[in-house]
């Protein structure tokens, strides 16, 4: 609450530590989500999408937000105003007109990279037209903000210094206007999946669990409620660093539950590879259950016949997405040589459907394979899958 006179008896009170822990923990778990993401991405899956690097943008932007708000708490945020020195009051609005300037842009360049990883994953009509509107509108947000921001006052320094003559636009009426279309922006992008997840042909507990790790994203929704109020507060106090901490740690806390919402379903693969019994196999909507992937392609290779599996990827996007890629020479059992040696081999195998279509899969050998083509949402399968092969020697 407010305080509204000097209460000397309140001059030990701070919300110092409790600023510097959310801003430790959040940045620790921002950057290992990102980091695990950038590995899934790179490593498991060869692959590096628009959805990357705006998420990349995004997380370095975060990290700015976490470091102005940390000057705020050595300047005065968390403390009461009339136990800091005039000195600190203008590293103090300095501090405090970063943060809010990286705050709102580094929300963009979030959304972006979320709107840009549906496009990827949705491959509906209707989810590709509402993405792209979803990208055209975050652009432009974020362009004017970039402008908006920096230059609600003229000259710049008469934002931290009272001093100088200059005109600044109302700060609160810029405050609930940004707040509010936060708040309608996240509910609308987080909202768009749970449709098109809840036709997925999924077992139920994988359905359950795919719909957890999308509806965190409402969490920033509630996130965003919250940091709402406080800015209410914040904007009507007349002890502005005590009253201001709690709408620095939600807005910090909006970002860093944005990021874990948008990385978590990118590691998908990385779960199957720890837990593949509970991640191996995922089904599109339109296509057939993909559990036939995980049978055991060794015993579809009888020892006294050879096979080759193929498979022909039609990849008509030009977007980076998981692709089948496999050595052919593991893959090729050569005829009319003597002798054999058995191995085991483990695969990771990411399956795509959607724009890049499988067009053909099967045993070549006694018969062909069946073409079987997929569309509607680019579903991925990670088969974790032990492969005994006989190498003819």
């Amino acid at each position: 609450m407010a305080a509204t006179s000097r209460d000397h008896s309140l001059d030990d009170q701070s919300h110092v530590g409790r600023i510097q822990a959310v801003l430790w923990v959040g940045s620790i778990l921002s950057t290992l989500a990102v980091g695990l993401r950038f590995f899934t991405r790179l490593h498991l899956l060869n692959t590096f999408g628009y959805e990357d690097f705006f998420m990349a943008v995004s997380q370095v932007l975060t990290m700015g937000s976490a470091v102005a708000i940390g000057l705020e708490s050595k300047w005065g945020l968390g403390r009461h105003q009339w136990t800091i020195s005039d000195e600190f009051t203008i590293p103090y609005m300095k501090a405090f007109y970063s943060s809010v300037v990286v705050y709102n842009v580094a929300a963009c360049f979030l959304k972006i990279s979320i709107l840009f990883q549906y496009r990827r994953i949705f491959a509906g009509r209707t989810m590709q037209r509402l993405t792209l509107i979803g990208l055209i509108f975050e652009t432009v947000w974020a362009v004017t903000l970039s402008f908006l921001l920096p230059l609600t006052c003229i000259p710049v320094a008469a934002f931290w210094d009272t001093s100088i003559e200059g005109h600044c636009l109302n700060q609160l009426h810029i405050w609930y206007l940004m707040a509010a279309m936060n708040l309608a922006t996240d509910f609308i992008i987080f909202g768009m999946p749970i449709p098109v997840i809840n036709r997925l042909h999924l077992a139920k507990k994988q359905k359950i669990m795919l719909m957890l790790v999308f509806c965190l994203g409402f969490f920033t929704c509630i996130i965003s409620v919250i940091r709402l109020r406080t800015l209410n507060i914040a904007a009507n106090t007349t002890d502005p660093t005590w009253d201001n901490a709690d709408a620095a740690i939600w807005s910090f806390l909006e970002l860093i539950i944005g990021v874990l919402a948008a990385c978590l379903p990118t590691l998908r693969p990385l779960y199957a590879k720890v837990l593949p019994h509970l991640f191996g196999s995922t089904t599109s909507q339109t296509g057939p259950s993909s559990s036939h992937f995980r049978q055991r392609i060794s015993s579809a290779l009888p020892k006294s016949q050879s096979r080759t599996i193929a498979a022909s990827v039609n990849q008509t996007s030009s977007e980076s997405t998981e692709k089948l890629k496999l050595d052919q020479d593991d893959l090729t059992l050569k005829n009319n040589l003597k002798g054999t040696q058995k191995e085991d081999r483990v695969y990771a195998v990411a399956v795509s459907s959607g724009d890049r279509q499988i067009t053909g899969w099967g045993f070549r050998g006694r018969g062909e394979g069946t073409q079987m083509p997929y569309s509607g949402i680019h579903t991925t399968t990670l088969v974790m899958q032990k492969v005994e092969f006989l190498h003819y020697i």
